[in-house]
């Protein structure tokens, strides 16, 4: 885990010649800080969804002395922040959800300051890694020549994935500007909302071999259904987030220790177990109708904040309905399909054999992480990250057949699963009711048909969660949505 974000920082920063020293900067202008307490009149805020994104926007607005109720239909906080911890041994813990840390990402690293929430840094390694492709399992990756087991072209054969995706969209990095600037893009970039990575990269003439190392590039390979189906625009924005971070941390126990900060400040003004059925909406005002020990109930509000994923919020029962474009944007908006498994080892053979703790196959478990990194003890814990069709392709097995496919199948990566195995678990983000996916994405013509309205107001109903932010994916973005709303309610 450690190395591959090691690695994808050394390997797009060396490709594209020191972007990173022109742009990260530029993410500070993105990022809001804390927002402002208020001396306006109380206001009484719904907020729908105990996520990062809800529970930021109502602990910034009961700061301003407004008077906020959460509406959660799980049994917990966090939302797709979920550490998972029964069944593990010694007090290992694995991320379902939110993991990594980068340090210019500012919401979060307010919050976690704000909270004392300790973080480690992932240590820096060799940007080597390992790949299986083809039947083979290679090491490669940095800029050492690597014999892969595709056809290339001699000016390709020295480049690994990430390079490789790197070279053939380096012609459009000195035209990006700021992505995450407000009025992002320029004309001049929304040609590339129409075309997918791959149909661009084919035309800068990509071979075929190059394309099918570049569907292992990570982490765009985790995104959506992979590079043939992502909007080229959309994932300019997502992967020149990438060249920011100088630092990448976790957060010391797992990611639900900032969850539970924020849980610590809001307290009894979540209900848990309270899923929302309806929004009827005024110029007047808001109710929400939910169920409440399986009974509606209705809350009157002066304005709510929705932090429901759109794959979820399409079922609801909306009165009236919101603008055409809003609703065009609920209804097409897709989330990442998202299946993870975890093996727990009785050794940390990977580590005695001196293997990186990152892979990236072509092989059903996909992207191949050591998710114990930082933990002690001699126990550890392989997952396996997938996404896309893969991931509904294991979500449809049994948990037991989930289990048993990924250690047969991480067995040809890290040699030395089968003896070790101990116990294993899965987490299928499909399956989830209140998710019905993982993060977003977009498909080709999505970014400048969608972007422009899924974070935008419907009279008194505000909307937030990383899927209505710049960094779709992230705990930044899910804080960063939640304090815009939660400011522009302050100032209304």
């Amino acid at each position: 885990m450690q190395r591959s974000i090691t690695r994808r920082r050394f390997l797009w920063q060396s490709a594209l010649g020191g972007i990173a020293a022109t742009v990260a900067p530029r993410l500070a202008l993105a990022a809001n800080p804390a927002a402002p307490r208020s001396q306006s009149a109380p206001k009484r805020v719904l907020v729908l969804g105990a996520g990062l994104s809800g529970l930021a926007a109502a602990y910034e607005l009961v700061g301003a002395g407004h008077d906020v109720t959460v509406l959660e239909a799980r049994t917990r906080a966090g939302g797709r922040v979920l550490t998972l911890r029964d069944g593990f041994a010694d007090g290992l813990y694995a991320e379902a959800g939110a993991i990594f840390v980068p340090d210019h990402h500012q919401d979060l690293m307010h919050y976690l300051r704000l909270f004392d929430v300790p973080l480690e840094a992932l240590p820096s390694g060799d940007p080597s890694a390992l790949y299986y492709v083809a039947g083979r399992r290679i090491r490669g990756g940095g800029n050492s020549p690597v014999d892969w087991p595709v056809e290339l072209k001699p000016d390709e054969r020295f480049l690994g994935p990430d390079a490789l995706l790197a070279r053939y969209l380096q012609s459009l990095v000195g035209q990006l500007g700021n992505p995450f600037a407000p009025d992002w893009p320029p004309d001049r970039l929304k040609q590339y909302d129409a075309v997918s990575v791959a149909d661009f990269a084919r035309q800068q003439g990509a071979s075929p071999g190059a394309l099918t190392l570049m569907r292992l590039a990570g982490p765009i390979n985790l995104v959506g259904d992979g590079i043939d189906s992502l909007s080229l625009l959309w994932a300019l924005r997502y992967l020149v987030d990438l060249f920011g971070p100088r630092v990448t941390y976790v957060i010391r126990g797992g990611s639900d220790q900032l969850t539970n900060a924020f849980v610590a400040q809001v307290g009894d003004r979540i209900r848990y177990g309270a899923p929302v059925v309806r929004i009827a909406h005024s110029p007047q005002g808001v109710s929400v109708t939910y169920l409440r020990g399986g009974q509606p109930d209705t809350l009157a509000a002066d304005y709510v904040i929705c932090t429901i994923p759109f794959a979820v919020l399409r079922n609801l029962e909306l009165t009236p309905s919101f603008s055409a474009p809003k609703m065009h944007a609920i209804a097409e908006l897709p989330q990442t399909s998202v299946t993870r498994v975890f093996l727990q080892s009785g050794t940390r053979y990977w580590v005695e054999g001196g293997e990186a703790g990152f892979a990236s196959t072509d092989l059903p478990i996909m992207t191949c992480l050591d998710a114990s990194v930082n933990q002690p003890g001699p126990r550890g814990i392989l997952m396996s990250f997938q996404a896309g069709e893969t991931a509904r392709r294991t979500a449809d097995l049994s948990e037991s057949e989930r289990v048993a496919m990924s250690v047969r199948e991480m067995e040809k990566v890290y040699p030395g699963m089968e003896a070790n195995f101990e116990w294993g678990t899965s987490y299928a983000w499909d399956l989830d009711e209140w998710a019905r996916g993982d993060y977003a994405w977009m498909r080709p013509g999505q970014f400048t048909s969608l972007e422009p309205y899924i974070g935008t107001p419907e009279g008194r109903v505000y909307f937030a969660g990383e899927h209505a932010s710049p960094w779709p994916g992230w705990m930044q973005g899910a804080l960063w949505s939640g304090l815009r709303a939660a400011r522009s309610i302050i100032d209304a």
